[in-house]
């Protein structure tokens, strides 16, 4: 189920409310390491992705 784009503001606040309140007392080799985790799994994705999308545009 996809959430309306009315929605999209109060998630915005919510995450920023998260990392205001939980993250700002973390280290910064965690947060980093969680950024790196964040970028390698939508790197991933997004290799899916374009390996989904190259082989439905191949028409035989």
């Amino acid at each position: 189920m996809h959430a309306p784009a009315a929605a999209a503001p109060c998630i915005a606040r919510t995450i920023a409310h998260f990392v205001g309140q939980v993250l700002a007392d973390t280290p910064a080799n965690i947060l980093r390491a969680l950024r790196d985790e964040q970028v390698e799994r939508a790197r991933a994705v997004e290799t899916v992705v374009a390996l989904h999308h190259s082989a439905s545009s191949v028409r035989p």
